[in-house]
């Protein structure tokens, strides 16, 4: 008696289908205008870790607009900031 396995090769199957990645809502997938890097959550940073289950990539994100930050949104972010604290 033969025996036939029905084995699926996943990269054959096309019914499984590969998670999409979209464009981060926070830093838009764009270099940074002061550091001339990317993001650590891009993958086309050299530092980026395809940590799914880390939880950092939102911090990821914003040390990356801090640190590009220029002095007048700097300024900027400041007076609105200690505008809302005297109000």
């Amino acid at each position: 008696m033969k025996v036939k396995i029905n084995s699926v090769d996943p990269v054959q199957d096309k019914s499984i289908e590969e998670p999409t990645r979209t464009i981060c809502e926070i830093c838009n997938d764009e270099k940074g205008k002061i550091s001339g890097e990317y993001c650590r959550d891009n993958p086309k940073s050299k530092d980026y870790l395809e940590d799914m289950f880390e939880g950092t990539d939102y911090l990821d994100c914003w040390v990356y607009i801090r640190a590009n930050e220029t002095k007048e949104e700097y300024d900027a972010r400041m007076v609105k900031r200690f505008s809302k604290v005297a109000s």
